[in-house]
């Protein structure tokens, strides 16, 4: 299996139903971005807590992080862990 490095940035949102900080958004990026432009976007997101969806203005997030995490390349593959993947088999079969 191959594996990529997904890079960018993760924004995260107070969520407007619920108040929790639960509400996130990935800007992809293979490079150094400026906070301004990832600020000034709008992003479909929804809550983790409570399940609200919406739009969010990049301004209003809370905290901007950036992340590297590795990704599977081949479809419908998992990372390679057996024991994810033997629970996912059982689960669409």
């Amino acid at each position: 299996m191959n594996t990529g490095k997904t890079r960018g940035y993760v924004l995260t949102f107070r969520c407007i139903n619920c108040g929790r900080h639960e509400v996130f958004a990935h800007y992809a990026s293979e490079r150094i971005v400026f906070e301004d432009q990832i600020r000034g976007r709008l992003y479909q997101v929804s809550c983790e807590s409570c399940g609200w969806n919406g739009d969010a203005c990049g301004l209003s997030a809370i905290r901007i992080s950036h992340t590297t995490e590795l990704k599977a390349r081949a479809a419908g593959q998992g990372l390679g862990f057996p024991c994810l993947n033997a629970t996912q088999k059982k689960l669409a079969g």
